[in-house]
């Protein structure tokens, strides 16, 4: 494509990694996913500058990737530039009494560690959801201690990509209407999130180490985590009275396969993959839950899962 060699002239000048062609199946949780065009890790603000200009000079499709823990890419690809914001913002800092700056690359795990080392309670609720901060505050992740929204305070972003020639930082302080059920109604399509602030207890080490191991060895115990995945696939139907995985059950749809994705035998709100599974297979899967839902019990089901096209 004629917008790569955009960004193959960047070589030099990039501290960060550029990739070609380079498969998304490698960066993605579910291990599933053709080739990006680009694949470009940045390691400072001004690698960051470098793939705006780009875009902007190239008008490319443009994809922001976090972990890739709750994405589906397509079998075909992506023609365009994928940024993936793994190594750039990975810091924690006290900005206040009872308050962190968190760098919206930093992984859920590394800051729960950080969590339990310093005392930082109320953080426990992000316990086992995989991925970044950025990823987790653009979907408001939660679990059933709650989610991160109702502790973030404020939020730092850039709109890359989009029609201004400079990367201007926004600070955004966040009020309730702002986040929903797995949503967020505050990000623009282009805009990333450097970093976020949130609110914490300051509380004993050892209870919240404890508090954090027990919720993972429960979902260790529940949920397929020795296998490939998105995570959940439903928003749980909360009109319906029921979880997802409930719905999925009365379908008596657990175990069911198409090729290598199948729905978890451990947990119905899963689709895992067995080796080598196609994106493909995985929506013929959900398509199949979603239309059975509806037909049967009445349900709408809607993915969590964002399946990129």
């Amino acid at each position: 494509m004629p917008f790569v060699d955009e960004f193959r002239a960047l070589a030099g000048r990039f501290s960060g990694q550029l990739e070609f062609d380079a498969p998304l199946s490698r960066v993605a949780y579910y291990r599933i996913g053709g080739p990006a065009s680009v694949l470009a890790t940045p390691r400072s603000l001004e690698d960051l500058t470098l793939l705006h200009e780009a875009v902007l000079l190239t008008g490319c499709r443009v994809f922001i990737l976090g972990w890739g823990s709750n994405l589906l890419f397509p079998d075909e690809g992506y023609p365009g530039l994928v940024v993936r914001m793994k190594h750039l913002f990975t810091g924690v800092e006290e900005t206040g009494p009872g308050r962190i700056r968190v760098g919206g690359s930093l992984g859920a795990s590394s800051l729960l560690k950080i969590a339990a080392e310093r005392g930082y309670g109320g953080l426990e609720r992000l316990t086992g959801i995989p991925g970044s901060v950025g990823g987790m505050v653009t979907m408001n992740a939660g679990t059933h201690l709650g989610e991160i929204g109702s502790i973030l305070v404020s939020t730092e972003t850039v709109s890359f990509g989009s029609g201004s020639p400079v990367l201007e930082k926004k600070i955004r302080i966040h009020v309730d209407s702002d986040f929903s059920y797995r949503k967020n109604h505050f990000l623009g399509p282009s805009d990333l999130i450097l970093h976020a602030e949130m609110v914490f207890k300051p509380e004993d080490p050892a209870r919240i180490k404890a508090t954090i191991d027990e919720l993972y060895q429960r979902r260790k115990a529940t949920q397929p985590v020795d296998l490939p995945s998105c995570g959940s696939v439903f928003m749980n139907p909360k009109s319906a009275g029921l979880h997802a995985w409930q719905v999925v059950e009365k379908l008596g749809l657990k175990g069911h396969r198409i090729g290598d994705a199948q729905i978890s035998e451990k947990h119905g709100n899963f689709i895992v993959n067995l080796g080598s599974a196609k994106a493909s297979d995985v929506r013929a899967l959900i398509l199949l839950v979603r239309e059975r839902a509806r037909t049967e019990l009445g349900i709408e089901l809607q993915e969590e899962v964002r399946i990129l096209t």
